[in-house]
């Protein structure tokens, strides 16, 4: 059984496409849901955003789209296993077809954005990973339908495809008001883009966040910011 335990619920990986990994927990970690009553999660695989924002926010509920069948079976065993059930829906369905009357003051994704590799052979995993299965305009477009007047949209991209998720947002007319570049090391290349964006202008904040310090080891400000989350200290 592959499991991923965490402070204050566990996850069941054994099905999903993708697993736990750095990106989930650094975007989760950081998505500041304060005030934050209704949440989308597309692209929901196991549920652990779901999880951990559910775990930083009690007055939240969150709809869970998952287009994979083995992945939303599992994420949706993950949400009835954990402290906060009631809170947790799974939808397995396309989010591009998902109807609802709805208005989110909080999406999240860590979406199929890769443009620029080739596509995993594994048919699951190609759909997990690579934007075909979820076009990046038409994605943009009904999250911002689908995104309250002052909500937001936490989305995190490689950097290689930072220019193009710019380009299709200003023209959705939403608004980009933080950007966090995400270095693999203190000192190396950014890798990640976390952006947060609404249908208001605002000033752009921008900043930086390191996973592992020179040594390889991770940084203090990673350790920090998990801290809530890690089963286990860093």
């Amino acid at each position: 059984m592959s499991n991923f335990r965490f402070k204050q619920f566990e996850i069941t990986q054994n099905d999903n496409a993708m697993k736990v990994g750095t990106d989930a927990m650094v975007l989760g970690s950081f998505v500041n849901s304060n005030g934050s009553k209704k949440g989308l999660d597309v692209g929901s695989g196991t549920g652990v955003l779901s999880l951990m924002i559910a775990q930083n926010n009690s007055d939240i509920s969150i709809d869970a789209i998952e287009l994979d069948a083995l992945s939303a079976a599992e994420g949706e065993l993950n949400f009835k296993n954990s402290p906060w059930p009631e809170r947790l829906k799974t939808h397995h369905c396309d989010f591009l077809e998902y109807e609802t009357e709805e208005k989110y003051d909080l999406i999240v994704s860590n979406p199929p954005y890769y443009q620029t590799t080739l596509v995993n052979q594994d048919d699951r995993k190609a759909n997990a990973r690579h934007e075909k299965s979820l076009p990046m305009r038409e994605f943009i477009l009904k999250a911002r339908r689908l995104l309250s007047d002052d909500g937001e949209f936490w989305f995190i991209v490689p950097v290689e495809d930072e220019q193009v998720w710019k380009k299709q947002c200003n023209s959705a007319n939403l608004h980009m008001i933080e950007k966090i570049s995400i270095h693999g090391k203190v000192g190396g290349d950014t890798k990640r883009v976390i952006f947060v964006c609404c249908n208001y202008k605002s000033i752009l904040e921008e900043s930086h966040f390191s996973v592992r310090d020179k040594s390889n080891g991770y940084s203090k400000e990673y350790k920090e910011l998990t801290r809530e989350f890690h089963f286990n200290v860093l």
